[in-house]
Parts: structure tokens; sequence; C-alpha cells
């Protein structure tokens, strides 16, 4: 069996020490550009491959991060790995992924298995955290970033932005719009505090109009398409019915309209639907959704540059706020007559 080639290698036939070699390899931007060029050559002719697990053993560091999502299915969090993995990988870090589909025990046993494989920083999304998850990183001494939520942020450092003005973002615009029976489609609010303080959001600004939002109009229902269809036929239900539907994501809300097409009911003439997010489907959909947009490349980037300064023990803020905006598109109108 031919050896795998070792650093030693790539260093004889560079003509560099095994230090300068070793430099190249892991942290190019600090040796002369002659010398990256010999070590590059000889790691090409050798077809050499690091150690990572010697490496880590040597350093005592994985130079890895885990980030732990909701879900996968939807776009906007696989818009945000996207970014997240760019950004660590031009400082040399790798990106371990793990979901837990809204069930808390499974994402405290993906933050333990990710101690368990030497991770150096954590990624979340939301502030409403199982305590055994702060409790677990503390005990590790694993710094970690929370992403999405400035709401009930605290002491944690969080990257975000907040849900209830979200909320009442998109109320605002369907009351401004003549609309006063709304209903809310969103998950499942316990342990969740996007989908509870958007709500809360547009309670806030139905209340400041001298509006109330009943609570059989706050429809809960899994973030999927059969989940938006499913809430767009218990909203039809209601009495009084409502005029308008704010779904807690653009998913959501693609299901709804798919279900009031299939009911005959015209969007937004006889029913105005909304969605939060701003996925990139979201503006090709007929109708075109109006939406929230949530800075998902920039959350991305300011999340994986917050953690990576607490590794590195710089100066990170503790809080980073972030801004939304309302997009306004052909899926809300004018309320009905």
């Amino acid at each position: 069996m031919i050896a795998r080639p070792k650093l030693r290698d790539v260093a004889r036939l560079a003509g560099v020490s095994v230090g300068s070699a070793s430099r190249a390899i892991s942290a190019p931007d600090q040796v002369r550009p002659a010398t990256l060029a010999k070590v590059e050559a000889a790691v090409r002719e050798l077809s050499y491959v690091r150690n990572g697990a010697a490496r880590a053993l040597a350093l005592r560091r994985t130079f890895s991060i885990g980030a732990i999502f909701p879900t996968l299915n939807n776009p906007i969090y696989a818009d945000s790995i996207q970014a997240i993995q760019q950004r660590l990988n031009a400082r040399n870090y790798q990106l371990l992924i793990a979901s837990h589909e809204y069930d808390r025990s499974r994402e405290l046993a993906s933050v333990r298995n990710f101690i368990d494989r030497g991770i150096e920083g954590i990624l979340l999304v939301g502030t409403d955290q199982d305590p055994a998850v702060f409790e677990a990183l503390r005990l590790a001494q694993i710094p970690y970033v929370l992403m999405w939520s400035l709401d009930e942020a605290a002491h944690h450092h969080c990257v975000g932005f907040s849900n209830e003005a979200g909320g009442a973002l998109m109320a605002n615009h369907l009351l401004d719009l003549g609309h006063t029976r709304l209903a809310v489609l969103g998950g499942q609010r316990q342990f969740n505090e996007r989908a509870r303080l958007r709500t809360q959001g547009v309670r806030g600004a139905m209340a400041a109009r001298g509006l109330a939002l009943a609570e059989d109009h706050i429809l809960e229902q899994p973030f999927t398409f059969e989940g938006g269809r499913a809430g767009l036929r218990a909203a039809m239900a209601l009495h009084p019915r409502p005029t308008a539907l704010l779904c807690g994501t653009d998913i959501l809300s693609f299901g709804a309209c798919d279900e009031a097409r299939r009911m005959g009911i015209e969007v937004p003439e006889q029913l105005s639907i909304s969605g939060f997010d701003d996925i990139s489907f979201a503006a090709m959909s007929v109708p075109a959704l109006t939406t929230v947009r949530v800075p998902i490349t920039q959350i991305g980037n300011s999340s994986a540059d917050n953690l990576i300064a607490q590794i590195e023990e710089s100066e990170a803020p503790r809080h980073e706020r972030l801004e939304i905006e309302l997009i306004a598109r052909a899926s809300t109108g004018i309320a009905p007559a």
C-alpha cells in the first residue's frame, strides 16, 4: 500500500522548513508569495491532505463551528447557511450543521453531540432556548451566538431583529389598507419567541387602533406548505371571516395562496395574504407575495464574525440589531367592502 504523504514530504519537495509548509497550508496570508507557490505546487504533486485529527491534537483546536437550525426545509435557513459557510471558510473554519425540527430535546442532544466532537463555538436560532442548552455551553466554556432575534436577548450574544416590530409592520400595512378583521397563521408559540412575538406585534398594532385580535383568530400550523393550506381552511371557517391573513413565514403563505385558489377565493380581492422572510420565490409567486424582508445574508455574516471574535478573544458586540423592511406586492390589497 502506498504511504500517505506527510507534511514533511511536502516541505522537502518544496524546499522549505516544516514550519513554513504548515503556515502556508494553515495561514497562507502569513507567508511570502514565493513560499506559498512552492508549497501549493508540492501539495498538488503529492496529493497531500492534512491530517485533521493530528492537527487538532497538536494545536488543541478543531477549527470547527456547529450550527443548529429549526429546519432545513425553509430556503431562508439554507441561504443563511450559505452565508455562514462562506464567511467561516474564509477564516479557515469548518461548519457542521444539525436541525431539530422544533423539538427542544433534539436541539439539546445536538448541542451535546457538538460539544463531544470538540466544536469551538455554536450558532443557534432564537432566544427562547431550553435552559439546559445554556448550562451545557457554560460548563463546556463554548461561546455561542443566538441568531434571528433580539427579542428577550438578555445578556446573550445575539444577531437579529425585533420580531415584534416585524409583526406590527405587517399589521399596520394591512390596517392602512382598511382591514379590521385580521387572522394570524404561524407555528406553535410555545418555546418559539419568533412566532409568539410576531403575533404580539400584530395584536399591539391592532390595539393601538382600538381593535382586538381574538384568540381564535391566531392559528398554529407546522411551517410547511400543507400547514399553510390547513391554516387557510381554518381561517375561512372563522366567524367573522377575516379579510387578511398574516402568515409567519413565506412557506405558509404559499400554501395558503394555493389553497385559496383551490377554494375559489380571489387574492387579494377577497382575502389579502402576507408572508414573512422574503425568500427568493416570494417575488415570483402568483400573486407576488407581500412580505417582511429579513437580511438573511447579513445575519449569517455577522453571526459568523461575532462567534469567531469570541473564539479568538477579540471584541464582539453583545447585541447587533439588523433592520427589516416591508415589501408590498400584489397579494395584499384594499379591504373588501
